[in-house]
This record gives C-alpha cells, structure tokens and sequence, in this order.
C-alpha cells in the first residue's frame, strides 16, 4: 500500500503532541517498517536497531514466535478485565514465578500492567502499604519512569524549557516531593579504593538520619539505565544489608535491565545470596511486543496482599492479548537457552568495545553487562564534555551534545545508535543480534568517535 508520506508528516506535526523537542525543532523521522534487528524508513533507508528502541525491543521487531501466540490469542480474546481470569494470565505468571525465578525460590507472585512506569507505582504503594512507613530512597542518576510519582525519584526530570529559551528549565510544580530521598549512585565497577564503598557509607549515614522507622524502601536498578553505571562488586550486597539492619524494603527495578539483558534472567544475580522483596518489570517480559510492565512480590509480601481487600492497577491489568505475548517471548526464550546467546553475543561486544577504549582518548569508561553496555565520552581533561551529564535537561544546543553527533554519525552509517543523556553512548542490540552485525554497529561507532576525538579532544 503506498502512503502519502508528506501528507502524514503535515498531519503529524499539526496534531500529535510531541514531547523532548519543541514542534520547530522537530525532527520527523518516519518508519515504514521494523522487522528482525532493522527498520525501514520512508525513503528506503535500512536502519540496524543497535538500541533496541531504547532498550525494550530485546527480541527484535516483531518476533515470529511472539506474534505466532499474539495471532493465536487474538482469535480467542480481546480485553478481558482484570477482575475475570483468562489462559493467558495463569502461564504468563507461572513463567515468572516457576520458570524464571523456581529455582531462587523467594518469589511468591506476580501481577501483570500495562507499563514499566505502572510497575514502579505499584511497588512504591505495596511498599508503603505494607510496612506503614512513607520514605522511599532513591538513586542519583536512576530512571524509574514517567508518571509523577516515579519522576521524583531524580533521574530524568519531567521538565519544560518554555518561550524558545532553551537553556532555562522549569522542573514540575512540587518537585522534589517529600518522601522521597536520594542516596549517592553507587561506584562503577572498575572502582579501586579501599575500605567499604563511599557511597554505602553515605547512604547509611542518611538512613540514620532518617530513621529506619521512617523509611518504607529503597528503588534501585542493577544497571543505572539513565546514568549508564554498572555498580560495584559489593554495592548490591551492601546496600541490601543495610535495608535489612534498618528494617525496610529492597524494591529491585528491573524493567530495562531484566528478563535477560544483562546475561541473567535479573540483574540483580550478578549479586550472589541477594533477593529484594519487589521487582519491577517491563519491557523485556515480552521483547516490548505490547506495553508491558509487572510486578513480582516475595512469598511474604504476597501473602499479605492476598489476604487483603486492597485498590490497584488498571483497566488493562492481566490484558489477555499482553500476557499471550509474555507467554510466546519466555517460551522461546527457555527453549533457545537465549540467556547463553546473550553472554555469547555480550562477550563478543565487550571486546570491540575495548578496542575502542584503548584506541579514542575521548573514550573514558566502557561499563556494562551482557547486552547492555555503556561508553562514556571525556574532553580533553579527562571530566564529562558536558556538566551533570547524567542528568537530562535538554538544554542548549542539542546539535552540539556529544551523544547526537555520535547518533547523527551513526545514522549516516545506517546504524541507530546513541544516548539519551550528553556524555553516555548507550548500546543494547537485541538478543537476535548477529556477529556481523555487531562488527557493522561497532565499525560505525569507531567512526563517529573520530569526529569526537576531532572536536573534543584535538582542539
């Protein structure tokens, strides 16, 4: 079917409400189709996905087994609320708790949403219910989402820039909320001190201020997807011992590192002997074939719930066309030992990776974890190109932000790669991802480090 594609933009430009960039700066980028690990755009061009639509897209674009249970279920169901039951909600939970999380033997349930954002909410209100107690510490550098609550939890901040004025921002009315408080990012992994982590220390310090009477959870994620940090060895562990001395809650928030990003089913198993009490998942339950989000509870937190009368979710929780994908994505995920193909294609991406470190002085840290890897960008004196980089206030200039130069290069190149924060080159192929593909992602990326080397680094 030919699509009148001047005709679209014209509509897309007058009625869609856009967010991230003013309508005048727009850029209209239109998709013809998506399919295995590229897209097509309007004019022909074939783009290599090597961000798996900022990390959601784990099994590529529209996944043949995933939609084959898609196209199966949607000749039995449409919208099934969630106060009925239906095939799909009994084996997508049973995949959960049984198959991916058996063997750990601390997860009790788990209740399918609609996103990862409502996942988040969820388990700040369980964790609030169940222990009576309102503070939730939150990383620094951290993304939990989008609707309110999970936006005051630092990361990225819902904000303004109004007027054409673009370097000025104006953050929500009410930001930061009370009841939640921030603790310092944990250490990256190649950190060398000695002695306990600062940033543990730190944040015990202001648990004791606090009071742990006071503190219903701490939300952390085992790789920072905003900030780009894989933590230290022994933060995960730290941290979690200190939610036990304090006698609060340990929500994990996985739902752009879980379900197989990282090399694990969780990231959180990069940390031996640690269990949370909540996860947050998303994305990867389902290689983001539907909006998806859940939440997993401890045997005890479950327990709780299930014996209560209590007032959550949405219209569309357990949506029966939603859970089918969930069950097509983790049935062909176990059967095909995916896991093994992610460290596999993981192993072989850290390696390009380093020779790129080695090779660009503008390059500072390669950090990550199975398919999930991060390249942070120095100047000339060896600090971030752009101050309080981890941060997202999309101020300035963007043409000049060092992560757009690199995801300009990369798109001459045919490869859709970049960041979302100024200094992060954020990579996350999707599992399917061939060898040949990374060497074509990374050749491109070495390329346009050529340009920042140039910029930042030479002059």
């Amino acid at each position: 079917m030919s699509r009148d594609w001047d005709q679209l933009e014209k509509w897309d430009r007058s009625y869609y409400l856009h967010s991230l960039q003013a309508v005048s700066e727009h850029t209209y980028v239109p998709v013809d189709n998506m399919d295995g690990n590229w897209f097509t755009l309007a004019d022909g061009t074939r783009m290599l996905d090597f961000m798996s639509q900022l990390i959601s897209d784990s099994m590529g674009h529209r996944h043949p087994a995933i939609h084959a249970e898609l196209a199966r279920a949607m000749g039995r169901y449409g919208h099934a609320y969630s106060g009925l039951a239906n095939e799909y909600r009994a084996r997508a939970a049973k995949l959960i708790i049984e198959d991916l999380l058996g063997e750990a033997g601390w997860a009790g349930r788990a209740q399918v949403l609609s996103s990862g954002t409502d996942a988040v909410e969820n388990c700040i209100a369980m964790a609030r219910l169940y222990t009576g107690k309102s503070v939730i510490l939150t990383q620094a550098h951290s993304f939990h989402g989008m609707a309110m609550g999970s936006t005051m939890m630092r990361g990225y901040r819902a904000n303004i820039s109004t007027g054409g004025n673009f370097n000025q921002v104006q953050d929500i009315p009410g930001f930061p909320a009370h009841g939640y408080i921030p603790i310092p990012a944990p250490e990256f992994e190649d950190w060398n001190g000695e002695g306990r982590l600062p940033s543990l220390e730190a944040s015990e310090q202001i648990v004791r201020a606090i009071g742990g009477e006071n503190i219903a959870a701490v939300i952390t994620e085992p790789m920072l997807g905003g900030g780009g940090i894989f933590p230290h060895r022994d933060y995960t562990a730290g941290l979690r011992d200190i939610s036990k001395r304090h006698s609060f809650l340990w929500i994990d928030d996985e739902v752009i590192c879980g379900v197989g990003r990282l090399g694990e089913w969780f990231g959180y198993m990069h940390s031996p002997d640690v269990e949370p009490d909540l996860i947050a998942a998303g994305k990867g339950l389902n290689g983001s074939a539907l909006p998806v989000g859940a939440v997993i509870a401890s045997k005890k937190i479950s327990e709780y719930f299930e014996a209560a009368r209590w007032w959550s979710g949405s219209t569309w929780d357990g949506h029966p066309l939603v859970c089918a994908t969930i069950v097509g994505n983790l049935e062909y995920m176990l059967a095909n030992n995916m896991l093994q193909q992610v460290r596999q294609r993981g192993a072989y991406l850290k390696e390009r990776l380093d020779v790129l470190n080695e090779k660009h002085p503008s390059v500072g840290r390669v950090s990550g974890r199975g398919l999930f890897y991060t390249v942070d960008l120095i100047n000339g004196e060896g600090t971030p190109i752009v101050p309080e980089d981890r941060y997202s206030a999309f101020t300035g200039d963007l043409t000049e932000m060092p992560n757009n130069i690199i995801a300009g290069e990369n798109a001459k190149r045919g490869v859709f790669l970049g960041g979302f924060t100024p200094n992060t080159i954020k990579l996350g192929p999707p599992f399917t991802i061939t060898q040949d593909e990374i060497d074509l992602a990374i050749d491109s990326l070495d390329q346009a480090l050529e340009i920042i080397d140039e910029k930042f680094i030479k002059n």
